[in-house]
């Protein structure tokens, strides 16, 4: 079974490599790569309405407040996985806080759990299409769509052992806004129950770009069920801001 990891370019961004044609050219001029099909992404966030945002303030006046959590559910398809979609609610937990309400860390803005996402997969297509209007129209006082996520005409690569997708992520309706530039590395030669070796692998093949400054994903909780590709996909695409 292949393993992969997801490299993200946030936009707008001042890093000394960030746009599509830029990450185009370091991949076909450093390796030979032979063109593979077009490939495509959708992709929906919905978080879930807390109906009690905070927890109790703890008996203890000496002690912070509980960090609330927060659920996201996530649907996801792309057309190198085909006839399918996969459905994934993840929950996150923002900074400890002190009684001020103010974090304890200086890094701001919330951070994954570490507890593994619960994931299915469903057929693409119709019934995708049916769940996600269900979500909209009887599920909207329980989850609120937040965002819309899509690469249209990704292109890719097979290079060995490897095959590479890049594209450009956009949000959005008829005016789309661009988010960012998404690769995929995906090695064939690896084992899933090998991380350690294949996170090298992969690792070694990404620095020989000399691309600087993406928000990488590698490693994620609960990788060994079998649906570590769609985990690192819900956690990169799960965007900030």
């Amino acid at each position: 079974m292949p393993v992969t990891g997801l490299f993200f370019f946030p936009s707008p961004s001042s890093r000394e490599v960030t746009s599509l044609p830029d990450l185009i050219t370091r991949i076909t001029t450093t390796y030979t790569a032979s063109p593979l099909p077009r490939w495509t992404l959708d992709h929906r966030l919905f978080r879930e309405n807390n109906i009690s945002s905070t927890a109790p303030l703890p008996s203890d006046p000496d002690k912070p407040p509980t960090a609330r959590t927060t659920r996201y559910l996530q649907i996801l398809t792309l057309s190198h996985h085909p006839n399918l979609s996969h459905i994934a609610i993840t929950t996150t937990h923002p900074l400890p806080q002190t009684r001020a309400g103010t974090p304890t860390s200086s890094t701001l803005g919330s951070e994954p759990s570490g507890e593994p996402a619960s994931i299915i997969a469903i057929p693409a297509g119709q019934q995708s299409e049916e769940f996600v209007q269900l979500m909209i129209s009887r599920f909207g006082p329980l989850w609120t769509q937040r965002q819309v996520l899509t690469v249209g005409n990704g292109q890719a690569w097979e290079i060995g052992d490897f095959r590479v997708r890049v594209g450009e992520v956009r949000q959005g309706g008829s005016a789309q806004q661009s988010r960012g530039v998404v690769v995929e590395v995906e090695w064939e030669g690896g084992e899933a129950d090998d991380w350690e070796s294949a996170e090298g692998v992969i690792r070694g093949f990404w620095d020989a770009l000399g691309v600087k400054g993406s928000r990488e994903c590698l490693v994620v909780a609960g990788m060994e069920d079998g649906f570590a590709g769609v985990r690192r996909w819900a956690e990169v695409l799960r965007l900030r801001g």
